[in-house]
């Protein structure tokens, strides 16, 4: 039986055109449902960047209604996105830190908003990924001494902390080990356990495997396909 619960995104009617180049992909709706794990498979590469940045709220596309938990979102109104953007985990090069706060500052900034107190500190599961991320020495430092996959990792982290609906990730074999033993990968697997959707671009064999659909990109057209 087709599962009638809402989509946490639902875009209906969508059609990618990034400036300069419209009309780009088909009309298509696209849903991530709680437990998806979905790779995005896509020709040229940037566009499925670009979709990221779509399911982010943080681009529109050049047609589509945007819904999340059931909701009209006006990705145009960027303080209305803002109570979403928190249930989103976004990781890919074009996210940032905070530059003049400490790393622990970064990773907590989300928390002092939402809990209203400035004296709490990182939890055990953050302080674990940190420590397993070669990350927490680094904790009372500015993000510019960061390498850019120890920038990356603790982007991962902080958006994992966020405990958000669902995760997008660009490329994570860029910066984590694809691998069991790797804290933060075995990490993002217990979320997808307890209900986490993940979407996700990326070239590494072990991580497309994860995925339970597929998002394809190419030729001016937007298909799925269940794997």
């Amino acid at each position: 039986m087709e599962s009638t619960a809402i989509p946490i995104i639902d875009i209906t009617d969508l059609a990618l055109g990034p400036p300069g180049m419209p009309g780009r992909g088909g009309s298509l709706r696209l849903t991530v449902v709680r437990g998806d794990v979905i790779a995005i498979i896509a020709d040229p590469p940037v566009d499925g960047r670009y979709l990221l940045r779509i399911l982010a709220t943080l681009e529109q596309p050049e047609r589509g209604e945007y819904r999340f938990n059931g909701k009209i979102i006006d990705l145009m109104d960027y303080r209305r996105c803002l109570a979403v953007k928190r249930q989103i985990g976004y990781v890919a090069p074009d996210a940032g830190m905070i530059s003049n706060r400490t790393l622990r500052e970064n990773l907590l900034l989300t928390r002092f908003y939402s809990e209203n107190d400035l004296t709490i500190d990182i939890d055990e599961t953050v302080d674990s990924l940190c420590r397993e991320a070669g990350l927490l020495q680094m904790l009372n430092r500015r993000p510019s001494v960061l390498s850019d996959s120890e920038l990356l990792k603790a982007i991962t982290i902080r958006e994992m902390g966020k405990a958000p609906a669902v995760m997008l990730i660009d490329r994570p074999e860029n910066f984590i080990k694809i691998d069991e033993n790797d804290r933060i990968f075995s990490h993002l697997k217990n979320m997808v356990e307890f209900g986490t959707a993940v979407v996700f671009v990326s070239h590494n064999r072990k991580m497309t495997g994860l995925a339970n659909r597929q998002l394809i990109l190419t030729d001016g057209e937007i298909r799925t396909r269940s794997v």
